[in-house]
């Protein structure tokens, strides 16, 4: 009896999340710290890098539901690909010239006010924008605990 009821259990949310979508799944989370408060970055992070935005590029965050739609022609959520230069370690140890951050959700209006960056394209993030991001580490394209802040 039992495992029927976990089979019915697991066909019901396995239906919901269908008909929800999975928006947001495999985004790379992040907190954005004022400018001002740059500080607070080396203090809570083992890797502290200077680096400068190269290439972004923007992507529809459909939900299933929305993907399966032929009247979704908007999204109503973005994810972006940024390829950041890495010009200096200010803390740790990072060996790399280049870091790629895969599918960071589009940040909120308040964070894009403590960055101070405007709602245009691509993420209020122009190419050649100076950037502090820090992080505890990261495994393929995710980085643990990120940060960022523009560099003043």
């Amino acid at each position: 009896m039992k495992p029927k009821l976990l089979l019915i259990l697991a066909l019901v949310l396995s239906g919901g999340f269908i008909l929800t979508g999975c928006r947001g799944m495999g985004t790379q989370s992040f907190i954005v710290i004022a400018p001002a408060q740059a500080q607070e970055l080396e203090a809570s992070s083992q890797t502290v890098l200077d680096v400068t935005c190269i290439r972004q590029t923007k992507r529809a965050d459909y939900n299933l539901w929305e993907n399966l739609s032929m009247l979704a022609p908007t999204p109503k959520c973005l994810k972006y690909d940024m390829t950041l230069q890495v010009e200096r370690v200010v803390k740790g140890e990072f060996n790399e010239k280049t870091l790629q951050l895969h599918w960071l959700r589009e940040p909120t209006s308040e964070q894009r006010g403590l960055l101070g960056v405007s709602q245009d394209w691509p993420f209020g993030i122009a190419k050649s924008t100076t950037l502090r991001i820090s992080f505890d580490g990261y495994s393929g394209n995710q980085l643990k605990n990120l940060k960022i802040t523009v560099r003043p």
